[in-house]
């Protein structure tokens, strides 16, 4: 079943991170103070006004309630409360690109000044190593990953922060700047990291020694997240979006028609994540992001109506575009001259305004197909031809 990432467009906003602690409740942060909130799966983003309007680069919340977010120049901002309230934290230094709040007792924030750490639950910052980082991960409150520019990796794993140990991707020189901007762990052993010049490298024993995983780009990789040994989707420059099944070994592109820079994601599950970017780009998928959904809420059609896929014929790619008047239940599905369902497309609740989907034939035979989009009381059927 097909059925991928759906893309609300909130303003101008300019999203950094984005941390989903359920299926349905997460936070967004970005420029200019931005901070989003859903309690709906995404339906909606509901704008949080922090007490101090500066750009938040991270954000990381323990539960529904206990949450930091971190940004330049100088922010740490702490809430007990689902975003209601802010409590603005004190530290020395400024830059702050990321935070990982680990524990009740512990959190972790990197950044220009370097490495900071609290162990009274973010109300109190130490810096305990001053190296320029841009983002970190960690697995429990002594054990974590920090990666920076020119290949810096970083790890501690008994100490809890006070030593770090210089890790070696040891990649060929043709790579030039390699930079890096997000890491993973999925348990103490295995783990990714993304970067520029599409660097992505995986270790097996605990970061000790890495090993590049080839992908095809020079694509800046910003965010990257896996949910198990073999799913994991990277994200990054010029809207890219590559999704491995085995572990990173290969990478699928995701065909994308935006171009804008997508800086994080996230998931809960094998199958749903959201990812976030530029111009309030705010994606969600249900299906691990084999296909994809592009929505723009911004202006609002007043009637349903399901147009002409293009291009058509096609081979073996196709967007179908649609648009509803209202939030309604909605049901995009592929079928072929014998009427038999061959995929479905969309099959879930939908608010109003106007969709493309992508449909992905390289699996199916030449031939004519039917498309057809119900909606409440709306249903209407097209015409489409896939020519190999």
């Amino acid at each position: 079943m097909h059925n991928g990432f759906s893309n609300k467009a909130i303003q101008a906003d300019i999203f950094f991170g984005i941390d989903m602690i359920d299926s349905n409740t997460g936070y967004g942060v970005g420029e200019s103070g931005i901070i989003r909130k859903t309690t709906d799966s995404g339906l909606n983003w509901m704008p949080i006004i922090p007490p101090v309007i500066n750009s938040y680069g991270g954000v990381s919340f323990l539960n529904n309630d206990t949450g930091i977010a971190v940004g330049p120049p100088s922010n740490i901002i702490q809430t007990y409360n689902g975003g209601m309230n802010w409590i603005i934290r004190n530290y020395s230094g400024d830059g702050l690109r990321n935070i990982d709040y680990v524990s009740e007792s512990r959190a972790y924030a990197v950044g220009l000044s370097g490495i900071f750490r609290s162990t009274n639950g973010g109300m109190n910052w130490i810096n305990v190593l001053n190296v320029p980082a841009a983002n970190l991960f960690f697995l429990n409150n002594d054990t974590g990953t920090v990666v920076g520019n020119q290949g810096l990796i970083l790890t501690t794993t008994y100490d809890a922060g006070i030593s770090w140990y210089v890790r070696n991707m040891n990649l060929p020189v043709q790579f030039g700047d390699s930079s890096l901007f997000d890491v993973t762990f999925l348990n103490y052993f295995t783990g990714y990291i993304c970067g520029n010049n599409g660097i992505v490298v995986k270790t097996t024993d605990a970061g000790f020694n890495w090993t590049l995983l080839p992908t095809g780009t020079i694509t800046a990789f910003i965010g990257i997240y896996f949910t198990d040994n073999y799913n994991g989707t990277i994200v990054g420059n010029a809207g890219r979006i590559l999704k491995t099944t085995n572990g990173g070994t290969s990478w699928e592109n995701q065909i994308s028609p935006i171009l804008d820079p997508l800086d994080d994601v996230d998931f809960i599950n094998q199958d749903t994540g959201w990812i976030v970017g530029f111009n309030g780009l705010i994606m969600k998928t249900t299906n691990g992001g084999l296909t994809k959904i592009y929505t723009n809420t911004i202006s609002i059609p007043n009637v349903f109506a399901l147009l002409q896929n293009y291009p058509n014929p096609f081979n073996p790619n196709t967007i179908i575009n649609y648009e509803l008047a209202i939030t309604n239940f909605v049901k995009l599905i592929v079928y072929d001259v014998l009427g038999n369902e061959v995929a479905v497309l969309v099959n879930d609740k939908q608010s109003a305004g106007s969709y493309s989907v992508e449909f992905d034939g390289s699996g199916f035979a030449s031939g004519v197909y039917f498309y057809k989009l119900e909606a409440g009381e709306f249903s209407e059927t097209k015409r489409m031809v896939l020519l190999k």
